[in-house]
């Protein structure tokens, strides 16, 4: 029964699986360490919060990238693995050397701003390259495994980092930058580059639609954070999250995960997410200004766990919302990084704001219920108008001839067989290439006619064969036919 378990969910990893986790591990270490201490510069782990220089910058930088990146891909002049990631951490190795060793002098070059505009410019683009390596395989199991993992490991990594004293622990992190680009390009080497889309604009926006609520989700998240953070910093409030919530809530909610996972052999249903984890792990944030100094800490390792199971949750969706609609990670990325970092700084404006008046305890209660209720108001009404669209149905004409019943007779039938197809990828978890092969059994094609349509071997469509036969729990074409029409 273990043994089963283990080797179905080493079927979903990609060949690359464990330079994923290396990648994307080392990447979360260097972007969180850098956020909080500013490159090294500050001992406190949440001195960023009053550092306002320091976050206007990182907003200037991470928008202004992320434009830059919407603009190159509506023009199509971005394609596949195009970023730059080695620039990126070359300057993030360097920041690090000079603050190792002339610390005193860093100030001096850049301020506060500048450091904030370099972090915000660094990291779009690594988040960027990282999420391209997640994107490929064959299974919606990977990217969740991949994410989890690499979430569960940053800890313990960041608490090795930090055993080195301050001016070796900032070359420390140069080498992970070093380390980390050569990883890159050792697995844009491996993975192949997808193709372009042909109309990156309306790719772009299917995608869109369809990872709208993951997005709103995790914005949300961030402008309560922004709220929380600023106002508790300003006023030295009871229910100011922990010193060791940020490091420590990742690994347990990548832990869960994990379990997850093992356990049901499957990723999060993005029906159960949408409906049942985010409006929950968001709604937690409402105890926290209603409790004391007693529950204030462990407390705030809960929510930052409910922050960071959001976070990863919504970054697998818009994954798997990129795969599913053949699209490039860059512009829907683009659009989660900006919609991210716009709504955080509309959070710490808040809690600066609140955090001045003198019954800000009262107002930041009443915000964040705000806050809370219209994220749960958009999510129910994006769901409604998915739900709607997918029911809805053409309306027959007053007056038809003949020709024209026969034209909507074959519309509505490939309507129908679309919305079958879409069922059965949904329940059994298939990849996009499985979904093709599922359509080619359902209209009795074989291996052979299945592998001509497809531009693939004969040998590799009887492999997609067999592991759709194991997902579907069938061991013949004619079951899959009476699945389809059952």
């Amino acid at each position: 029964m273990l043994e089963g378990k283990i080797a179905e969910i080493r079927k979903a990893f990609a060949p690359s699986a464990a330079l994923v986790l290396a990648v994307y591990s080392l990447y979360r270490v260097i972007s969180f360490s850098s956020y909080t201490t500013n490159f090294a510069t500050f001992a406190e782990p949440l001195g960023y919060v009053s550092n306002g220089q320091f976050m206007i910058g990182a907003g200037v930088g991470n928008v202004g990238a992320c434009l830059v990146v919407l603009v190159l891909c509506a023009r199509r002049w971005l394609k596949p693995f195009g970023t730059n990631a080695t620039a990126a951490l070359a300057v993030t190795a360097v920041v690090y050397v000079v603050n190792a060793l002339f610390p005193e002098k860093l100030f001096d070059v850049l301020s506060a701003g500048g450091l904030g505009v370099i972090w915000g410019v660094v990291v779009t683009v690594l988040s960027l390259s990282c999420a391209e390596l997640l994107v490929p395989g064959k299974s919606p199991v990977a990217p969740i495994v991949q994410l989890a993992v690499s979430a569960f490991l940053m800890p313990f990594i960041i608490t090795g980092f930090d055993l080195f004293p301050r001016p070796w622990g900032s070359l420390v992190y140069a080498g992970a930058c070093v380390l980390v680009a050569v990883l890159i390009a050792w697995g844009r080497r491996i993975q192949k580059p997808g193709p372009c889309p042909q109309r990156p604009l309306a790719t772009l926006r299917k995608t869109l639609r369809e990872s709208a609520i993951p997005i709103l989700a995790a914005s949300s998240f961030e402008l309560v954070v922004g709220l929380v953070n600023t106002y508790a910093s300003l006023n030295r409030d009871s229910f100011v999250i922990a010193d060791n919530a940020p490091v420590w809530g990742p690994a347990i909610c990548s832990a869960l995960v994990i379990l997850f996972v093992f356990f049901t052999s499957r990723a999060p249903r993005q029906g159960i997410v949408y409906n049942v984890v985010f409006p929950g792990v968001i709604a937690v944030f409402l105890l926290l200004p209603f409790f004391g100094d007693r529950l204030s800490a462990p407390l705030s390792t809960v929510i930052y766990s409910a922050y960071s199971f959001t976070m990863m949750l919504s970054l697998y969706c818009v994954v798997i919302a990129c795969r599913r609609s053949n699209d490039s990670c860059y512009g829907i990325m683009a659009i989660y990084g900006m919609s991210r970092r716009l709504f955080l700084m509309a959070g710490l404006a808040l809690g600066w704001y609140f955090g001045n008046l003198t019954e800000g305890g009262t107002f930041v209660r009443v915000t964040i219920v705000c806050v809370v209720s219209v994220y749960i108001l958009g999510m129910v009404v994006g769901l409604r108008s998915i739900v709607a669209s997918r029911r809805r149905q053409p309306q027959p004409e007053p007056v038809v001839v003949v020709e024209r019943v026969t034209e909507r007779v074959t519309e509505t039938f490939e309507q129908s067989m679309e919305r079958r197809v879409d069922e059965l990828t949904e329940r059994y978890q298939l990849s996009p290439r499985e979904r093709d092969v599922l359509v080619g059994l359902a209209q009795g094609h074989t291996a052979a006619a299945i592998a001509e349509s497809l531009h693939l071997s004969t040998s590799t469509a009887q492999g997609y064969i067999k592991s759709l036969y194991v997902k579907l729990g069938v061991n013949k074409k004619q079951q899959v036919i009476d699945l389809f029409k059952s």
